[in-house]
Parts: C-alpha cells; sequence; structure tokens
C-alpha cells in the first residue's frame, strides 16, 4: 500500500508527544486542517481502495485485540500512535474522510469492536468540486483503482465504508511473502513501491493456474497457499517487479 506518511509529519507527532497531556481527544471535522492529529470515527472512514486480504486483517485483528486486552484502551491507543498507526486521511469534497493508507489496520480495529482512531489529516481538499478532487488523488496516485479481481473500476465503485472492502485473497498471499522478505521496499522511496502489494498480488493472479490451488481455497488453506506463493515469488517472471529478493525466507 502507498506510504503516505512524510517524516516531518512523524517528527511533529514525537513533539505533539512529548507531553502526557497533549494525548489527542478531539474528533476530526470538515475544518481539520493539514498536520491535525484527531480521533474519528472508523464507520466514516472511505476507502481509497476496493479490497484488503481478509486474511492478513483477521492475522492483524487477532494481534491487535492481544495488544488491547494486555495494555487497555487508554495505553492500546498509546501503543498505535508509538507505532505510526493513525490512520493518513484527506477531506474531500463535502468533508468526506478518505484514508489513503492503513486499510487492513483500519479494517482489523473496526472487527475488534473499536469505534474510533487517530487519524492524521494529510491535505483537506473538502473545497474542490467532486471531479476536481478525484482528478487530483489519480495524478497524486492517491487512490487505487482495481477491485479485488484486478479489474479496473472508477471512483465511484469505491466502497464507501471500510466494512464493505472487498476481499482479495492474493493481497494477503502478498503480504505473507512480504513478512517472508520474498520482497520488500526499497530503502529510497521511489513510485515503483506505491501500492507495491499489489503489483504483486496482480503478479501472483496472474500465474497462479501453476500451483493447482483454486483461488476460492486459498484462504481455507492459506500456509499451503503461502508456500506456493513464495515458490511463485522466485521465479524469473517476477524479476521485473519492485523490491524483488529472490528468497523464500528472511534467515
Amino acid at each position: 500500500m502507498r506510504n503516505v506518511g512524510a517524516a516531518w509529519l512523524h517528527l511533529a507527532l514525537i513533539i505533539i508527544f512529548m507531553s502526557q497531556s497533549a494525548l489527542a481527544t478531539e474528533a476530526c471535522d470538515a475544518q481539520s486542517t493539514k498536520g491535525d492529529l484527531c480521533l474519528c470515527e472508523l464507520s466514516k472512514l472511505h476507502p481509497t481502495q476496493a479490497s484488503v486480504g481478509m486474511t492478513e486483517v483477521w492475522i492483524k485483528a487477532e494481534k491487535l485485540r492481544d495488544e488491547l486486552h494486555r495494555r487497555g484502551e487508554r495505553k492500546f491507543f498509546k501503543y498505535l500512535l508509538k507505532h505510526d498507526k493513525e490512520e493518513p486521511v484527506i477531506i474531500g469534497p463535502r468533508g468526506v474522510f478518505y484514508i489513503t493508507d492503513h486499510h487492513h489496520l483500519a479494517r482489523a480495529l473496526y472487527d475488534i469492536g473499536e469505534s474510533h482512531t487517530y487519524c492524521i489529516i494529510i491535505d483537506n481538499r473538502s473545497d474542490e468540486s467532486v471531479d476536481d478532487f478525484w482528478r487530483g488523488m489519480e495524478d497524486n496516485n492517491e487512490v487505487y483503482l482495481k477491485d479485488q479481481y484486478g479489474n479496473m473500476i472508477t471512483p465511484s465503485d469505491l466502497p464507501t465504508s471500510i466494512k464493505d472492502l472487498s476481499n482479495d485473497p492474493f493481497r494477503s498471499l502478498a503480504g505473507a511473502v512480504r513478512e517472508s522478505c520474498g520482497f520488500e521496499k526499497s530503502a529510497n522511496k521511489s513510485s515503483s513501491d506505491d501500492y507495491l502489494e499489489f503489483q504483486w498480488a496482480d503478479y501472483l493472479r496472474t500465474h497462479w493456474s501453476q500451483t493447482g490451488i483454486a483461488a476460492k481455497d486459498i484462504d481455507a488453506n492459506f500456509d499451503k497457499a503461502t508456500q506456493a506463493a513464495l515458490h511463485l515469488a522466485t521465479q524469473k517472471d517476477a524479476i521485473s517487479l519492485p523490491g524483488y529478493t529472490g528468497t523464500i525466507s528472511c534467515d
């Protein structure tokens, strides 16, 4: 997924949170400005992609649930901030909140029963027309316009809530390949890294027939499917993909 968290924003967060009393309590609204850190309702966050990997969401949700139970509510939210897990938001026409990253995290928080999370305002474009807004989003590569099958869509086809994100099992597999160091983001951020996991998901989808595993069975047999995906990740057809490592282990 596209990494939009600029270094200066995280530096600002560190400064803000040096004081315990500075913990954000104000709610985000249509007047929030660039750089604001505030609380937002998960149910009001609009995705800028159509799908996530639901197995990856489930894995993330289990980890978050454990952290929540271990730390308690307040310390859990401090944990999210410490690990840069605030949702990056662009405020669009009519004050709609669009998240440009961390879709799996937002859905996982929603699935464990949280109603709010921290958001960092990347920009406020609420005064733009709908057409100009989406034109700018596409020009800046801040929206991913493919569905869960890899087919092109338009902004009007995007879900309007994180609860309506579709499942792309190949996106979960791409996440598993990344965790096993089958590909990695470059040290120097470049445009080729934008939506890196989706690029690998599309590669796996295109070559999946070689594995003999039905796409509909990926989530139910995820360990087996992951091994097959790791094998595909080392093939010569994958060499041109950004982040290619040619390995199937981080050891």
